[in-house]
């Protein structure tokens, strides 16, 4: 078959695909995909590396195949050939990133409070965020009705901010004029309101938060313990709710993992859809890099990608900043090899991974439990201590790599067998309690970034 009889079977391929797969996956995946031959029943696609290959592979092939066989009903499979590259040695230098368009600076709307760099179609979707991307996209079309409230939650950096502000621009963008969008993060909830009680404007605060379509509040869990601003957000959520408005919420940890938080506002919390983003696997995590790389204006070589997800595992915001230190570093260089990276990863993980210490694993103990570090370190029997203070001793062994002893010496000379028995107690609760896991998951996050 002639090569543009392929193209058009291609294109028709992809436009039957755009209406099963999310648009930012077929951007990052298909975008340099190409036909090369149909053979047999077989179509064959070129695709530029061995990551493209598998993912394809694995997570788009029966869509691929489905969607081919609509086009031309005698194709039996899809064969993926990888395009053969130059032998090169593992140091060789390779081609140093360049750019290809100017950099687009994006300003936050003050009405709003949203940022319109923040959107679905740059959003990438992988296994760790695909049911809250799809939650997300299908309350537009039935604003207040599905999943009121929305609750997002997950690490620090994983996307769930970019995920609600991508909600936030996408109703604007289908209902202009039509529909009001808020988004703020619970801090500056916090200072709104208490400028508003400061300065007799609570009626202000109220409509400023109450008439509107759409409200998204990043954060929650920064209310914890603080209970005015739990009030007012109990009574503003029932106002939009009674009034069919639509409710967003994300926070670092599930709703029934938030501290002094009143147990009616946990339950306005979980009274929807509850849904997680974890991190990203390599796969996504090198789509993520050169979604970034895009709308920096940046050729990146799919191999330094590639490497660099390699190295950064943690998160997006990692991700980016890694990123961001290498094109600082290498944007006078005209060649760049793998070592070169690896030098500009190592100063900007000194700098972003901090110094794991007994204090600070005992600070983000505290705070994540919201508790005072001396309620942890002094000898106190109260029940809601205990748990904290064992989950402090097991932290302070798996992270900070200290003696049972020392442990025992640091909170209040306790003995080394009550360190021991607390450590396997939490061990042995890891096997089969997902709660604790993720409970100890945040906090490791926490110390480790300072």
């Amino acid at each position: 078959m002639e090569l543009i009889g392929l193209e058009k079977i291609w294109e028709d391929v992809v436009q039957d695909l755009s209406g099963k797969v999310a648009k930012p996956s077929l951007k990052t995946w298909l975008h340099k995909v190409r036909p090369v031959s149909k053979i047999d029943g077989t179509l064959r696609l070129e695709v530029p590396n061995k990551l493209v290959k598998y993912w394809l592979e694995q997570k788009f092939n029966s869509f691929i195949l489905d969607s081919a066989r609509k086009t031309i009903s005698e194709i039996r499979e899809i064969e993926y050939i990888v395009v053969e590259e130059r032998s090169t040695k593992k140091r060789r230098r390779v081609k140093s990133f360049s750019y290809v368009k100017k950099i687009t600076v994006f300003e936050t709307n003050p009405q709003t409070n949203l940022n319109p760099r923040y959107r679905f179609d740059n959003f990438v979707v992988g296994n760790n965020n695909e049911l809250a991307f799809a939650s997300a996209q299908s309350i537009i079309e039935k604003i207040g009705q599905k999943f009121n409230p929305l609750f997002v939650y997950g690490g620090v950096g994983l996307g769930k901010t970019h995920l609600l502000q991508a909600v936030g621009n996408e109703v604007l963008k289908k209902y202009s004029g039509v529909k009001k969008v808020r988004y703020n993060t619970s801090e500056q909830f916090t200072n709104d309101l208490i400028n508003s009680l400061r300065n007799q404007t609570i009626d202000d605060f109220k409509l400023k938060f109450r008439e509107v379509d759409v409200l998204i509040l990043d954060d929650v869990q920064f209310l914890s313990g603080k209970a005015k601003c739990q009030e007012e957000l109990f009574h503003t959520f029932n106002v939009l709710f009674d009034a069919g408005k639509q409710i967003i919420f994300s926070s670092d940890r599930p709703p029934i993992m938030i501290s002094d938080i009143e147990d009616r506002l946990k339950s306005r919390f979980g009274g929807g859809l509850i849904v997680d983003i974890t991190p990203p696997d390599i796969e996504t995590r090198i789509a993520i890099l050169r979604v970034k790389t895009q709308e920096k204006g940046l050729l990146v070589e799919d191999n330094i990608l590639e490497h660099i997800a390699q190295k950064i595992t943690k998160n997006i915001r990692d991700l980016e900043g890694a990123l961001n230190a290498i094109i600082a570093k290498m944007k006078n260089y005209d060649k760049i090899n793998e070592s070169d990276i690896d030098d500009a990863l190592k100063d900007y993980v000194s700098v972003f991974y901090t110094k794991v210490t007994p204090k600070k694993i005992i600070k983000s103990v505290s705070e994540f439990y919201s508790l005072k570090e001396e309620e942890i370190l002094k000898k106190m029997r109260r029940k809601e201590v205990v748990r904290p203070r064992q989950v402090a001793m097991y932290l302070l062994r798996d992270l900070g790599k200290m003696s049972y002893s020392a442990i025992g010496e640091l909170l209040s000379r306790r003995d080394h067998t009550t360190v021991i028995y607390s450590c396997e107690k939490i061990e042995r609760e890891l096997i089969h309690n997902p709660d604790l896991t993720q409970e100890i998951e945040i906090i490791k996050s926490k110390v480790i970034q300072g």
